[in-house]
């Protein structure tokens, strides 16, 4: 296998967004883009059959996936959120981020140097209802404008808490595919924790407690008024999950219907402040998501 290429197979992907995001974006114009289910593996760049299984899992996985495929590798900018990983792994958070849906590499092939190797990822059940922080139309400028900032600024990611928090909110969307409700939401307070104890230290705020710092973090974010009132009361049933998962090691006490309700408002809710650290979002959207967070 003597031709270097890096392919990428990722699940909960529509070709047609994300070639509408690769072409509004410009930040990965040199991965090619195929549909799976059009994808001939054994027709594919730089084939070549290797004894073992490998060739029946991407059969399986492929027809579920959207191929990202680049045949310079040596040529892939690389990530600016991820150790050792392409600048598309960066894409595939931020869209993870604007969309609070998990967009997962399936598997990782790559020939490099000569040395080929693949990586088996997971697979994730894709799920229905609208998670959506902006509007689809919205997502390829997003991309654009967020990376350009990271990019031009690189210390704001760490100043701001943006690195590790974001971590931790793909540790919660992956995490609702294992333990939905406890455990994600769990995460996604750590992600809220990590940005309200940076912005509070940077500030020289004198709040001890982690959730008043989260509260004090949202209020000055300017998440009030009458259409956030609602949050003062999740806040400490999100609290209160965070410490028995974590800490005390046992069930909540919330009615199941309460913790459903929960997670999701979380989901949301910390998708939308990320976002909203790179990209404010209009008032009118804001309400919307606020009013989706109360129906749940």
């Amino acid at each position: 296998m003597g031709k270097e290429f890096i392919r990428y197979y990722i699940g909960n992907m529509s070709l047609y967004t994300f070639e509408k995001v690769q072409k509004e974006s410009r930040k990965f114009d040199n991965w090619t883009l195929i549909s799976g289910t059009d994808f001939k593996y054994r027709d594919s760049y730089g084939y070549q059959q290797v004894v073992g299984t490998h060739e029946e899992w991407i059969e399986l996985i492929r027809k579920y996936s959207v191929v990202a495929e680049n045949r310079q590798p040596e040529k892939v900018e690389p990530s600016f959120l991820w150790h050792n990983a392409p600048l598309l792994a960066d894409v595939l958070t931020l869209l993870s981020l604007a969309r609070a849906e998990l967009y997962p590499v399936l598997i990782i092939e790559r020939n490099l140097g000569g040395e080929y190797n693949l990586t088996r990822g997971m697979w994730y059940r894709e799920t229905s209802g609208n998670r959506d922080i902006m509007p689809i139309s919205n997502l390829g400028q997003f991309i654009s404008e967020a990376l350009t900032f990271i990019e031009q600024n690189p210390s704001w990611l760490k100043n701001s808490g943006f690195d590790p928090s974001i971590h931790w909110h793909r540790l919660a969307l992956q995490a609702y595919r294992t333990s939905p409700s406890i455990l994600e939401m769990a995460l996604y307070w750590i992600s809220l924790e990590i940005l309200a104890s940076t912005y509070v230290e940077k500030k020289a705020l004198d709040i001890e407690h982690k959730k008043e710092r989260v509260k004090r973090f949202i209020a000055d974010k300017d998440y009030s008024g009458s259409e956030w009132n609602f949050l003062d009361g999740i806040i400490d049933d999100w609290y209160k999950v965070r410490n028995n998962a974590f800490h005390e090691g046992k069930d909540p006490g919330l009615p199941v219907d309460v913790l459903k309700a929960r997670r999701q408002q979380a989901r949301d809710f910390t998708s939308l402040v990320l976002v909203e650290l790179l990209q404010p979002q209009e008032d009118r959207r804001r309400l919307e998501i606020a009013e989706r967070m109360q129906s749940y």
